[in-house]
């Protein structure tokens, strides 16, 4: 029986790490302390030190983070929010949440980042902030994007795909006042459930966010702010605070597996990401541009059971659910064509070198014989 590779297993991290932190599960449950407590406060601190920034507020998800920053930034209908197509749906979700306008740039064919020359083409009177996502691990220039926009917009970095990651020496999730981090379990550092994080340099940011992430309490008798229900669990900052000693080590892993798709995937039907030399990325997801017949060598790899995928199989400006912006085909171009051309491998931090290797033989034995 051939032995099934799968894209991910967050099962395999989380039962290694289970001996680390399943010894003060009993202590959290019996404290009686469940949200927003000792160790919520802990993570939060350890997260900031390892970013080199001044704050970080654990909310519920990665989607709440951006909603939170939004609604920070008085964000309201009728305003504009740039962002990239080439994103998990959850960075546009947040924008209509917030009643406002996403307004798609289009993204760069070599880093797959969003294009800072069409960001300068989309901005008008209306532009209130611009989320520019660390897509994959890639780290955007949020400094050089700042010194080319009205200070009076907002840069919220989305950071979801970038834990660990940098550019330049600083970390993404440090490069500007707000910056908004995922912690889905297959994210490179994941929890057991969903819950994000929002960053900050800014004390009087903080300061609000730590009660809007609280209903916008004061305390129980007052509400100060205009809040959500987005409080991080106390399991969840074990677990992450757990993973976030080992976050490097295995944003390391990452990188070698990696390397070995690099090194040998034929050059002539493999394109990887472009990762300029001032950037570290964290290798979140092993995506190529395949110069072949996409649908038959994922129909191919299924049948030796080797699981792939699409990021992002429908470029999400053509979604159905955001047809009133009246985005069609042909809008983006390089957006559209990276979701048509690009294919996702198994990469995971766990994952064996002979798996790896059985899923370039395969590969290798698809294009010599199609």
């Amino acid at each position: 029986m051939i032995k099934p590779i799968f894209r991910i297993r967050t099962e395999i991290q989380n039962n290694f790490f289970f001996k680390d932190y399943s010894k003060n599960i009993k202590k959290i449950i019996n404290s009686g302390s469940y949200m927003i407590g000792s160790e919520t406060k802990k993570f939060e601190n350890e997260f900031s030190k390892y970013l080199k920034v001044k704050k970080t507020v654990g909310v519920a998800s990665g989607t709440d983070a951006i909603c939170l920053c939004l609604k920070l930034m008085g964000i309201k209908a009728g305003d504009e929010v740039i962002t990239t197509s080439f994103t998990a749906f959850p960075t546009i979700l947040a924008i209509l949440m917030a009643s406002a306008k996403p307004v798609f740039a289009d993204i760069d064919y070599d880093t797959w980042l969003i294009s800072k020359d069409d960001i300068m083409k989309k901005i008008t009177k209306k532009t209130k902030a611009i989320i520019p996502v660390h897509i994959f691990g890639n780290v955007f220039d949020v400094v050089g994007l700042r010194k080319l926009i009205p200070k009076k917009i907002s840069i919220i970095e989305d950071a979801a795909q970038a834990h660990g990651s940098s550019i330049n020496g600083k970390k993404a999730g440090s490069l500007s006042d707000l910056a908004t981090f995922s912690f889905y379990p297959t994210k490179n550092l994941g929890g057991c459930g969903d819950s994000g994080a929002i960053t900050t340099n800014s004390i009087n940011y903080f300061n609000r966010l730590i009660k809007m992430r609280n209903l916008g309490m004061k305390n129980k008798d007052e509400f100060v702010e205009s809040g959500m229900n987005s409080r991080i669990d106390e399991l969840q900052s074990l677990i992450l605070r757990s993973k976030l000693k080992k976050l490097d080590i295995m944003n390391d892993n990452r990188k070698k597996k990696y390397n070995i798709y690099l090194k040998n995937l034929n050059k002539d039907y493999f394109l990887p990401q472009l990762i300029k030399k001032n950037v570290i990325s964290n290798y979140h997801i092993a995506q190529f541009i395949f110069r072949g017949n996409k649908k038959k060598l994922i129909d191919y790899l299924n049948q030796k059971k080797i699981q792939t995928n699409v990021y992002y199989q429908k470029p999400h400006h053509l979604q159905k659910v955001i047809k009133y912006l009246n985005y069609k085909k042909g809008d983006l171009k390089i957006t559209e064509r990276i979701c048509k051309e690009c294919i996702s491998l198994p990469l995971y931090p766990e994952i064996s070198n002979s798996d790896i290797y059985r899923v370039i033989d395969s590969i290798n034995f698809f294009l010599k014989n199609n």
